[in-house]
């Protein structure tokens, strides 16, 4: 399988034109939309921000050239990211389970990394799925509800646009046989890799919590959405997710200066998740910078339901992005050296 270009995360989500782009935000509304403001109206505010942050994950993971290697994608995804939130959520409470689950999660979606694009993003988003869970603590029994709901709402949203606008076009090809075998072989990978990739995402969250950062998790999402296999593609996908977080979390805390509603910030994170996807299709740092004002402005929405003081956010986010792209560059490193950028691991 050849090693891609920093291009690829463009490649991933490529949309073929204007209105193609168009039609997957109104996609995006409509998917995160119902689980998010529906548990919100409803006053299970927990249930929501679990089923809209689901629904945005599934998604993205509308990758492949026909429709149904396309739902099959999601399908995956959507299990994927249950089953990641509910390891997390079941072991935060036990000894050492956050390590536990940073370090599994890790594991796995390094070691599926190099199997093929959409495959590698699933086990992504499940790594990031459990390290939600556990961060999160998500406690009302109405989230496996919203979990499929958002499933549910994801997989309509596609049908609808399909119908409406016929199918996306995408390059990514998936042979589901072939591409499952990679993962379990760890092609392109390695055990190098992955224990570099599982090692920096647990130090992140280790790191964080040393500095006494509120949320350390973040820093473990940084090290999980970044760091690749490829060292160059990792330097400039860190600049990319770098420059995007920082100029969502201005834009976020200004906001948020002015909006503290659950419903206002509801329907706030929907419209920037319906931007997230068309960001990554045109440069990284637009995608990241939409996906971070979105996991911003739902956190928020979970603070504003229980009336809990809101973080500094500029301090906070500053500090654990700093520390999750550091790692992610560090364990490139680890993961690469001496070999040259442009060899698979």
């Amino acid at each position: 399988m050849p090693v891609v270009d920093a291009s690829w995360i463009r490649d991933l989500y490529a949309i073929g034109s204007l209105s193609d782009a168009r039609a997957v935000a109104t996609r995006v509304l409509f998917a995160v939309g119902v689980p998010l403001i529906g548990g919100v109206l409803m006053g299970h505010a927990a249930a929501g921000v679990a089923g809209g942050v689901t629904a945005l994950f599934v998604t993205m993971s509308d990758i492949g050239t026909s429709r149904g290697v396309r739902i099959g994608t999601m399908l995956a995804g959507w299990v994927a990211i249950a089953a990641g939130g509910v390891l997390g959520h079941e072991l935060a409470g036990v000894a050492h389970g956050n390590e536990i689950v940073i370090m599994a999660s890790a594991l796995v979606a390094g070691w599926a990394s190099g199997s093929q694009p959409g495959i590698a993003a699933v086990t992504r988003y499940f790594a990031i799925a459990a390290a939600a869970g556990e961060g999160m603590h998500f406690t009302d029994p109405d989230v496996v509800l919203a979990l499929a709901v958002a499933g549910a709402s994801a997989l309509a949203g596609a049908f609808l646009m399909w119908k409406m606008t016929g199918l996306p076009a995408a390059d990514n090809i998936i042979d589901w046989r072939a591409g499952v075998q990679r993962a379990f072989a760890g092609a392109d990978a390695g055990p190098r890799f992955t224990i570099c990739y599982a090692s920096a995402a647990a130090i992140a969250l280790f790191a964080a919590n040393a500095l006494g950062i509120t949320d350390p998790y973040w820093a473990t999402f940084v090290v999980l959405m970044v760091m690749r296999r490829e060292g160059t593609v990792s330097l400039k996908l860190t600049l990319h997710y770098a420059i995007g977080t920082l100029a969502g979390v201005i834009v976020a805390a200004a906001i948020l200066h002015g909006v503290d509603t659950p419903i206002a910030l509801a329907v706030l994170a929907t419209m920037v998740a319906a931007s997230a996807r068309v960001g990554f299709a045109a440069n990284p740092a637009f995608g990241y910078m939409a996906f971070t004002m979105f996991l911003l402005f739902v956190v928020n929405i979970i603070i504003a339901a229980n009336g809990l003081p809101r973080p500094n956010l500029l301090t906070a986010r500053i500090y654990d992005v700093g520390v999750g792209c550091v790692l992610a560059l560090a364990g490139t490193l680890a993961a690469t050296y001496p070999r040259s950028p442009q060899q698979p691991d």
